[in-house]
């Protein structure tokens, strides 16, 4: 008759087959790691990712602010990979047989190893002088607008002048405000876009796509917006639809002649803007900045506030945009998607972030 099993030895008995289980469960928590990182990841990278971008691109304008030479790193790669072992061990004696003292033997390690990579490629050369210093094509302005984008933002930043019609500039450090005619036709123009009036048509060409502009029916409240839009670019009365072709001044009637900017120089402009310190100006590292109406306002000081929408460090000091100013955002935001822009037309690959299983 086999003797009974004391209550002691029984719990005992019961945390070893308890810790038995461990390896189990350990294998269950390395199957899971898995779809648990893959989300944590997708958001973390990408946060990570939007804000770097952002502090590059304020870094640049501050460079430029001060002459300094602006550098492009594109994220060009992420891989992410995450490793989790356990093993576990378990002997057991019953009682009798053993001793009250050497009934069981349990042992385990847990290992958890994390190796992220990320590959960094200088933007230079040939792929920097497309990128960056090639001219914004017109088509690619007006798709944005008409996607949603302000019409009347994106010319102040990518344009430099729409049949003549200087937009603010900046030459040696003097700044130039627009001209009240490309005010004038920038405020037309979102009047026709805030209706849902403007339209782009595509036509085959010799070398490339010809666009047209379409400006509605010439009806409604868009009617009088169109009619100055035809007196401010010169066009013949009644046109209600406009070929747009690059350049300083139209070829023939019914163009639009869109003299646009690269992406170096609306970071140039936008630079021009950015508050600087009277003790930097005094000694000569810039020159101070212009009176007159600012798309972005980049203030600086000794210590950047507590909550930013960028904030950058240059020479010993910060340059910040305010979280609560909606305006600057928005053009620094546009910036950043025509920057996007001219460097996804060179066929540049996007970041990919990679989780391998192991």
């Amino acid at each position: 008759m086999p003797l009974p099993t004391p209550p002691r030895s029984r719990r005992r008995l019961g945390a070893a087959l308890a810790l038995s289980c461990l390896p189990l469960w350990l294998a269950g928590c390395n199957a899971a790691v898995g779809p648990q990182r893959l989300e944590g990841d997708q958001m973390g990278y990408a946060d990570a990712l939007g804000e770097g971008l952002k502090r590059q691109m304020l870094l640049n304008m501050v460079r430029l602010r001060y002459a300094d030479v602006p550098s492009f790193l594109s994220v060009s790669q992420v891989i992410s990979g995450y490793q989790l072992q356990s093993t576990g061990q378990l002997g057991l004696n019953a009682y009798p047989s053993a001793g009250p003292g050497n009934y069981a033997t349990v042992g385990g390690t847990v290992q958890y190893t994390a190796r992220p990579t990320f590959t960094f490629t200088p933007v230079t050369g040939q792929r920097f002088a497309q990128s960056y210093l090639r001219p914004l094509a017109p088509a690619e302005l007006l798709s944005l607008a008409q996607s949603g984008a302000p019409m009347d933002l994106l010319f102040r930043l990518g344009v430099q002048s729409v049949n003549g019609l200087p937009n603010a500039t900046t030459q040696e450090g003097q700044s130039q405000d627009p001209s009240g005619g490309f005010l004038a036709l920038m405020h037309a123009l979102r009047t026709i876009q805030a209706a849902g009036a403007v339209s782009l048509r595509f036509e085959p060409g010799p070398h490339s796509p010809r666009v047209f502009l379409a400006l509605g029916d010439g009806n409604g409240p868009t009617g009088e917006a169109a009619r100055q839009v035809g007196r401010l670019l010169g066009l013949p009365p009644g046109t209600r639809e406009l070929e747009v072709v690059y350049g300083r001044q139209p070829r023939r009637p019914g163009q639009m002649a869109v003299l646009t900017r690269s992406v170096l120089q609306v970071l140039y402009e936008l630079g021009a803007q950015i508050e600087v310190s009277a003790a930097d100006v005094a000694h000569g590292e810039t020159r101070p900045t212009e009176p007159g109406d600012r798309l972005i306002r980049v203030r600086q000081g000794d210590r950047a506030p507590a909550d930013p929408y960028a904030a950058v460090q240059y020479r010993g000091r910060w340059f910040w945009i305010d979280s609560g100013d909606y305006r600057s955002k928005g053009a620094f935001t546009f910036a950043h998607v025509l920057q996007v822009l001219a460097e996804s037309g060179q066929g540049q690959p996007t970041p990919i972030v990679t989780i391998p299983a192991q």
